[in-house]
């Protein structure tokens, strides 16, 4: 029970509402109580550096008295424009902590279109929007009250947070892509090349270590994938040669003194294809000190070639059978899915699960694209880069959305817009991932906010323009 009001016996139906459907709230408090209601939820804003944008359609404001409040988080400004026949905004600077707040009270009722957009105030941090609606309900003569709210604007994935007269319920606006693959494993095989969703997998034997006393090292990389495949090694830019068996690819390496490039690609007949690339250093040590070293080195070269060194051996996936060792990742690593993806694995990531970090394209019905990142349950120190090349979606609306295990239902998470209009997500977990398309009501505007940003950018463009143009007497 309430401890502000009489309020009790809340009850939500549906317990697993949809896009679109009417999420319904009844309970009992003391008769004709005058009972205060919020619904409030966090959106994900597309960011086009240094914009951020958001469009909701069919946006319900309830019944008056009511307030409506728009609050953005890492903003230098947020703009609200709603549409009643024209888009009329409404404005406010964000404060010194980069918070701005839009808020309008006793809107009347209706349903309303709303585009929210801003510039960012920090681009290393995400851009939270809050999107809060409040309105008083009366109980009946007996007590009772019902209060419904349209969750047809709210992207699936989204939690509601309700507050009925001082009674907090969370509810999760549920995604229609159904629950994926209890784990799509390493070993999993494909039936065809067609299929073949996964890059190929490089992993290198020898050399271990990184640091040498001699010019000329020898290597040993094994690459594997379910689809034929061609194998380039290049050192320091350079294309060297190499011998096969099955698939061992063998040779020497001439380093320079100082760091030096090693770089393997990998690329399948399906256009998966991974980039390994490690640095070795050649120091070129002095007679007195090799010979003072002398002793040593004889002791250790008795169990090893004079390339290899167990004790320097890289921690990680070099080494699976010692469990001693974290599992960081040894260079960095970049895996292309087919045309549309690339994940960027930096250098000293560590990973919480023992395995390789791999990725696959899968398929799973009402998404346009997705993937399982691997090892299962695994957290990364630095977050992958995953880039995903679609292009700004004209007519459509972008929605991400992430499997979340424990709570078996799909959360929608942040993204970006690179330069190049690729999706770029930081991947800080494994798991499925999944990027989702909706169409814009043929009776909108047919604009996404990918085209509000880029007609922003090309107003301010052309503002600079006119003003370098007046200053220089050219117009």
């Amino acid at each position: 029970m309430s401890s502000v009001y009489a309020v009790s016996d809340i009850q939500i139906t549906p317990s697993n509402p949809k896009v679109g459907d009417t999420i319904t709230i009844t309970g009992t408090a003391n008769p004709n109580e005058a009972i205060n209601c919020q619904a409030w939820f966090e959106v994900n804003p597309a960011i086009s550096e240094p914009y951020y944008g958001y469009l909701m359609y069919n946006v319900d404001i309830p019944t008056t008295p009511n307030t409506f409040k728009v609050v953005g988080e890492n903003v230098n400004d947020l703009t609200v424009n709603v549409k009643i026949g024209t888009w009329i905004p409404k404005g406010a600077t964000a404060n010194s902590d980069g918070v701005a707040v839009v808020s309008q009270s006793n809107v009347p009722v209706g349903t309303y279109d709303i585009k929210i957009i801003g510039k960012i105030k920090d681009s290393s941090k995400p851009v939270k929007l809050k999107i809060i609606a409040s309105t008083t309900i009366k109980a009946d003569e007996n007590g009772n009250f019902e209060y419904s709210y349209k969750a047809n604007n709210i992207p699936e994935g989204t939690t509601i947070h309700l507050n009925i007269g001082g009674i907090s319920r969370d509810v999760l606006i549920d995604a229609d892509i159904p629950t994926p693959p209890p784990t799509v494993t390493d070993n999993t095989t494909i039936a065809n090349d067609v299929l073949d969703k996964e890059p190929p997998k490089i992993t290198i034997l020898s050399p271990t270590k990184r640091e040498f006393k001699s010019s000329e090292v020898t290597f040993d990389i094994v690459v594997e994938d379910q689809s034929s495949y061609s194998v380039d090694i290049y050192l320091n830019g350079n294309k060297i040669n190499y011998d096969k068996i099955n698939n061992h690819y063998t040779g020497n390496l001439i380093l320079k003194e100082g760091e030096n490039t090693l770089k393997i690609i990998a690329e399948d007949n399906c256009s998966n294809k991974n980039e390994k690339i490690i640095y070795l250093t050649y120091k070129l040590e002095n007679i007195s000190e090799e010979l003072e070293n002398s002793a040593v080195t004889t002791t250790t070269n008795t169990a090893t070639n004079n390339n290899e060194n167990p004790v320097n051996d890289v921690v990680g996936n070099n080494n699976p059978n010692d469990n001693s060792k974290e599992n960081i990742v040894e260079g960095t690593i970049i895996k292309h899915i087919g045309e549309n993806a690339m994940l960027i694995i930096q250098h000293g990531t560590k990973i919480t699960k023992e395995g390789e970090i791999q990725i696959k394209e899968i398929p799973l019905p009402n998404t346009t694209l997705a993937y399982y990142i691997a090892p299962k349950d695994a957290e990364f120190s630095i977050p992958l880069t995953l880039k995903i090349n679609m292009g700004a979606p004209e007519n459509k609306e972008l929605k991400i959305l992430y499997y979340d295990d424990k709570s078996k239902s799909w959360k929608n998470i942040p993204y970006t817009i690179d330069e190049e209009n690729n999706i770029v997500l930081k991947v800080s977990r494994s798991g499925y991932y999944a990027i989702k398309e909706t169409n814009i009501s043929e009776n909108k505007d047919n604009n996404s906010i990918f085209s509000e940003i880029t007609m922003i950018v090309k107003i301010v463009i052309g503002a600079i323009i006119t003003l370098i143009k007046s200053k220089l007497n050219l117009i």
